[in-house]
């Protein structure tokens, strides 16, 4: 990739950033490669390493990502319909102690890229932490600042670090 390449997809991050209205800031993102459902609200989110544009993001109809979130974008994240990602979480696609510089610890930690998918209808708390290869599966609860390790099944609460199961939840 060119660093002038590199250099638009920065600039256009920071300029999502400074858009007016969570609904706007959807469709700007579906401009510019994302998958974007009907009536979704994006509030001022960090959409990290944009290398490959925004096509590794799709969030489906009436989701909501709160405020200060970090989506990092180097591997593919997707949030379901009527899912709300509140304030100040992270989701993380990837994992390198600094591989690309030579960094010994790479030889037993090495650089993992993998995806996160969030289901239909789930609520993560503020502050929550997703990790690189987890799936959260429909109408799941994570609590304020858990950090999600692992993939976590579907109708049930979560919460903690790590998060663990804390009940299940009634399906419906």
């Amino acid at each position: 990739m060119t660093l002038i390449k590199l250099g638009l997809l920065t600039f256009t991050e920071k300029l999502l950033r400074w858009c007016i209205h969570p609904r706007l800031r959807g469709r700007l993102l579906a401009i510019l490669g994302a998958r974007i459902g009907r009536g979704v609200r994006i509030n001022e989110i960090w959409c990290a390493n944009p290398v490959q544009g925004f096509g590794n993001l799709t969030i489906g109809d009436h989701a909501y990502v709160g405020q200060k979130c970090l989506l990092d974008l180097t591997g593919p994240i997707r949030i379901g319909s009527r899912t709300s990602i509140s304030p100040s979480c992270s989701l993380i696609t990837h994992s390198d102690p600094g591989s690309m510089f030579g960094n010994r610890l790479a030889m037993f930690y090495p650089r993992k890229i993998e995806g996160i998918t969030i289901g239909d209808d789930c609520w993560i708390g503020a502050g929550s932490i997703i990790l690189c290869g987890v799936t959260i599966g429909d109408r799941v609860v994570i609590g304020a600042g858990s950090v999600v390790t692992k993939s976590v099944c579907s109708n049930a609460l979560f919460c903690g670090n790590p998060a663990r199961f804390i009940k299940h939840l009634g399906a419906s």
